[in-house]
């Protein structure tokens, strides 16, 4: 249960999860409410769609992914995870983490910034804890279906998985992330920021 937890984990965080741009210092990009992202994967396509933004930055989302439609996700302000859709044993299954898991330092976010953490989880059943650890490497130009961008390589280690992705600040978003399990590939089609 634990890895196949991982593997949504994984997949579904980085549909969304915002990192620094070509600047020295960078915040995190502001979503807005119907903010939209398609990603191709070798399990199919993906989405994800900002639903509301409260108050104090809590993002609540839309997925739709392969038996996983339409399932809601959170994050912080900074696109941490607060909770997640999981498949397990032909049940979908809301993982909380607490504290959130952290695929992004607290910001301003740098080139060469590191961190880590563990973040524990539960779905009323099953817990676990998750193990991150991070780093923002360098600005990079990358070309994926949705456009070139000038992206930042970051470099992750989530559970035991390596992945890297490359952030592009002009759609708040991945461009794309590379590992060497197929689940954990994306690569961004189309996008739509308000």
């Amino acid at each position: 249960m634990v890895p196949a937890m991982m593997r949504f984990l994984v997949s579904g965080l980085f549909l969304l999860v915002c990192a620094a741009s070509a600047s020295a210092q960078t915040m995190p990009a502001q979503v807005k409410p119907g903010d939209r992202w398609v990603y191709d994967s070798v399990s199919g396509k993906r989405s994800l769609r900002v639903d509301s933004v409260s108050g104090d930055g809590t993002i609540d989302a839309t997925v739709d992914a392969p038996g996983l439609s339409g399932l809601a996700m959170k994050y912080t302000q900074n696109w941490n995870v607060l909770m997640a859709p999981v498949l397990m044993l032909g049940n979908v299954r809301y993982q909380r983490y607490s504290p959130p898991v952290c695929l992004m330092p607290a910001p301003p976010w740098n080139a060469g910034q590191s961190w880590s953490c563990d973040s524990s989880w539960s779905d009323g059943t099953y817990s676990g804890t998750v193990h991150v650890v991070g780093k923002l490497e360098s600005t990079e130009k990358i070309s994926v279906p949705a456009g070139t961008f000038d992206a930042l390589h970051v470099r992750l280690n989530v559970g035991g998985t390596e992945v890297d992705c490359w952030y592009a600040p002009q759609v708040a978003s991945w461009a794309q992330c590379k590992s060497k399990l197929p689940d954990y590939n994306y690569t961004l089609t189309s996008y739509s920021v308000q």
